[in-house]
């Protein structure tokens, strides 16, 4: 593991409100635009979608060293996001699934991957003065035992950057608002608890609840705000079906985008690569689908 390394984000990234919130300054969105173009040539639409609004407030995040990601799944967003903040790679990276901890493995952007749950981390106290997990809390059932052990295995006023689903996110998409428009709340609220069954949401939560449970395991929050409204969230729907080849390309080849470089001839796709960039705007929005919190260990 690397030590006591920390490579400052630079100035008026992230402006903070009085209450934690924080906003997006125009020194970030400048990012957006080759963010959304990496994002959208490596991964499907639906999670770039996600991932461009996320890659930039994470990695406008300092982070201090030895770093531990939990739920590295196949390691794209470490390289994405955390590598470019670090300016090395992570020293360690953990998940359930075998397979994807092989890839990140392959990736070449940890140090360490290993095949581990959250609720029992193989780390001593203290370990790491940053852990990070992006979009896994959610999808982890035992939740309060995975924050405990996040905080047994945080250093001393250690930090740690999550984000995670709201409650807002199952009402946002655009088959539960279209049914629940046209005169049928109760199907539009059972397709919002089938994506959330079908995504493996287990916990979706308002703030006050997010940040209840972040208390509850030893965590003061320092820092949050709220993402994406119901315009973005209906494409992040709708997208799952646009996204479809991308599924039969990533079992056949281990790549979901074959063609990288598909923007410079098809003009959906700079429509669509200007629209992620444009929809970071949607940070620090009132009900957002999504949360990002920093969290200090008390």
């Amino acid at each position: 593991m690397g030590t006591d390394r920390a490579l400052p984000s630079p100035p008026e990234l992230l402006r903070i409100g009085a209450d934690g919130q924080v906003f997006a300054t125009a020194s970030l969105l400048a990012r957006a635009p080759a963010i959304a173009r990496q994002h959208l040539s490596t991964l499907p639409v639906h999670r770039a979608i996600i991932r461009v609004v996320e890659c930039l407030m994470v990695g406008a995040e300092p982070l201090v060293g030895p770093v531990l990601d939990v739920g590295c799944g196949d390691g794209h967003f470490a390289g994405a996001c955390l590598v470019p903040s670090y300016g090395a790679r992570i020293d360690v990276g953990i998940d359930p699934a075998v397979a994807s901890v092989r890839e990140a493995h392959e990736a070449g952007v940890y140090r360490m991957a290993l095949a581990c749950g959250g609720q029992a981390l193989p780390f001593a106290d203290g370990s790491f003065p940053t852990v990070v997990s992006n979009c896994v809390l959610e999808h982890i059932p035992p939740l309060e035992e995975t924050l405990r052990e996040i905080h047994r295995v945080l250093a001393p006023a250690g930090k740690l950057i999550i984000t995670v689903p709201s409650d807002q996110f199952a009402g946002s998409l655009f088959w539960s608002r279209t049914l629940s428009r046209f005169g049928f709340p109760s199907a539009g609220s059972a397709y919002g608890r089938w994506f959330n069954r079908i995504s493996l949401h287990f916990h979706t939560y308002d703030r006050d609840g997010w940040q209840a449970r972040l208390h509850a395991a030893g965590f003061k929050v320092e820092k949050w705000t709220s993402y994406l409204l119901p315009d973005v969230m209906a494409l992040f729907d709708l997208s799952h079906y646009y996204g479809v080849p991308t599924l039969v390309t990533k079992r056949l080849t281990g790549r979901w985008i074959l063609w990288p470089g598909k923007w410079r001839y098809l003009p959906w796709e700079r429509a669509l690569e200007n629209a992620l960039a444009s929809w970071a705007r949607q940070i620090a929005v009132p009900n957002g689908s999504y949360f990002f919190f920093v969290a200090r260990k008390a």
